[in-house]
């Protein structure tokens, strides 16, 4: 179990849920890391220390090195001191796995800007905010991993997190820019894409569906195959080892027994026009037959 002997890696919302469970497992795996999570509440508000405390503690009590940080991902100068606390303690930074999300769930017509903005500010410019802080100390170390994290909320349209769903398409989309721009350094990037986990965020929705439907959350928990969080830890792991140092700009989803690769879009069907500007006529006329074989979203 030392796949990440001697490394140093950055974990964002790492207090809870999947981030803890990645510290944990990379912990086991010889890494040193840096349990970075500011203790907020699902949709970003207060804030708490021990969650981060309390995983650097079970770390340090099975004999791994660890470190906490409450920083704020949303705000660049907390990011640029928490790459700081990796380098001061540890000596450089190997990986750094952007985790941390809020959401805030309600139909699109009750999405304010405050809501949006929040959302926007710690999943996606929050995890901008940690690759641009990251990258010098990773060039430093002779490369490195990114890890992203981003959501089937993106792909699949789900109802009811509009601007969680933004927040993970721009990560999504961040990603491949970052392999386009670092591989060439030496910095590898990749993202994951959990699916149903059982997290905070997906606790608050098994509750509303329980209450909603009057069943028990266990049989939800069982029919949707909602997974742990130690199932994705694995694959964390795997993207930043050195065994994978070739692989970048992939997107990887986890749900249970299947990791599936996630590719981006791609253009269909098309048409070309057949004077010299578009006619409204003509693309009444061939848009249907453009989507005639697919099945919306």
């Amino acid at each position: 179990m030392s796949r990440l002997a001697g490394k140093t890696i950055i974990i964002t919302g790492a207090g809870r849920g999947i981030g803890c469970a990645y510290a944990l497992a990379m912990a086991a795996e010889g890494a040193r890391i840096v349990v970075n999570d500011l203790g907020t509440s699902l949709t970003g508000g207060g804030a708490d220390a021990s969650p981060a405390e309390s995983v650097v503690r079970t770390i340090q009590d099975a004999g791994g090195a660890a470190i906490a940080n409450h920083g704020d991902v949303s705000d660049p100068r907390d990011t640029d001191r928490l790459v700081d606390a990796a380098v001061t303690e540890f000596g450089g930074l190997d990986a750094i796995v952007n985790n941390a999300a809020i959401e805030f769930r309600s139909s699109i017509d009750d999405h304010r800007a405050e809501q949006w903005d929040r959302v926007m500010a710690v999943n996606a410019r929050g995890t901008l905010n940690c690759v641009r802080s990251a990258i010098p100390a990773l060039r430093e170390s002779g490369g490195g991993a990114i890890v992203n994290t981003t959501s089937g909320a993106f792909w699949e349209g789900t109802e009811g997190v509009a601007a969680y769903a933004a927040s993970k398409a721009a990560v999504f989309a961040l990603t491949l820019t970052q392999h386009k721009e670092l591989f060439e350094q030496g910095i590898r990037s990749n993202c994951i894409a959990p699916n149903a986990t059982r997290t905070r965020m997906v606790d608050s929705w098994i509750a509303m569906l329980s209450k909603a439907s009057e069943r028990a959350e266990d049989d939800i928990v069982a029919e949707y195959g909602i997974q742990p969080p130690e199932n994705l830890a694995p694959l964390a792991i795997a993207l930043c080892s050195d065994e994978l140092a070739g692989l970048s700009g992939h997107v990887f989803e986890v749900w249970g027994a299947r990791v599936s690769v996630i590719r981006p879009p791609r253009r269909g069907a098309g048409a070309d026009r057949s004077g010299e500007t578009w006619d409204v006529g003509q693309l009444l006329a061939c848009l249907p037959g453009l989507v005639a074989d697919e099945t919306p979203a």
